[in-house]
């Protein structure tokens, strides 16, 4: 694979940005709604917005490869946004953010193990490195913003497990369809399912039978159109124009936007967050090489 150029690092500071900022709104969320409603919404009007788009790429879509397409809206959006928004009824958006940096760590262990993908000495190291950083954050929680619940927090883990999966896959059997293409035929072959979840979860009376329904469905629209839509899109061009390493580690910079949006929320700050912040972002660094 080639270094990454001006773009690729330019597409990956927009996506920590906005997945970054993605964690306060999935925490405003779930006081309104249950994980599910919120899951659900957000998939749902993630399938409406993809509705013209695959009208557009429909001639670039693969439908005889629609098992990997199924595992994209699955392992990369449907399951993984489902955890973070059991998680983040019990844990901040801070810490939530920086769990989310273990998504390289098990993409290049399952790549190894499952896809045959080889790494340079350089990009393990990497990786460890900012694991270290994640992990030294998370040891630091009680003098920091990463606080939360524990065992609610391996639901955080257990997403980063469905990224990594889902980067996998793209890498290995879609990298020649259009990024666009993949994304939007992924939620339309599993748009009826979200809908029916919607509808089993009771979303539609949440969002427009209770007094703050329309304010939580407001900040899934944000996670639905710019998170899932525009973010999902980028991801899948950063990883097509460079590995399922370097776009997964895109995550070792959300800890940095997800404390800083926490801060401004009223989360606490500390040094320790700093710290940690720049022992990632070694590890980002020596990870593209």
């Amino acid at each position: 694979m080639r270094q990454p150029a001006a773009l690729d690092w330019f597409l990956m500071f927009v996506l920590a940005t906005v997945w970054g900022a993605s964690f306060i709104m999935i925490k405003r969320s779930v006081v309104i709604f249950t994980p599910e409603q919120m899951a659900a919404w957000r998939m749902v009007l993630a399938t409406v917005i993809y509705i013209p788009i695959a009208a557009m790429f429909w001639s670039k879509i693969d439908w005889k490869r629609w098992r990997p397409l199924l595992g994209v809206a699955f392992f990369g959006s449907a399951i993984p946004n489902f955890f973070f928004a059991v998680a983040q009824r019990h844990v901040t958006s801070s810490l939530a953010g920086i769990l989310n940096t273990l998504a390289p760590f098990f993409t290049l262990l399952i790549g190894a193990v499952f896809f045959q993908t080889k790494f340079t000495s350089n990009k393990i190291l990497g990786v460890l490195i900012g694991l270290g950083g994640a992990i030294f954050l998370i040891m630091n929680n009680s003098s920091s913003s990463a606080s939360g619940n524990f065992v609610f927090a391996l639901f955080c883990v257990l997403a980063t497990v469905c990224y990594a999966l889902n980067a996998n896959i793209v890498q290995t059997y879609l990298r020649d369809m259009h990024p666009a293409a993949i994304a939007s035929a992924a939620f339309m072959l599993a748009g009826g399912f979200f809908i029916a979840t919607l509808w089993w979860s009771s979303g539609w009376q949440a969002a427009f039978h209770t007094p703050d329904g329309m304010k939580g469905l407001g900040y899934v629209l944000y996670l639905s159109a710019v998170g899932t839509v525009g973010g999902s899109i980028l991801y899948f061009w950063l990883l097509q124009r460079t590995s399922a390493l370097f776009a997964t580690s895109v995550t070792y910079l959300l800890p940095v936007t997800a404390i800083l949006v926490g801060f401004l929320d009223g989360e606490p700050l500390a040094w320790t967050d700093f710290f940690g912040a720049a022992i990632i972002l070694t590890g980002v660094y020596l990870a593209r090489k």
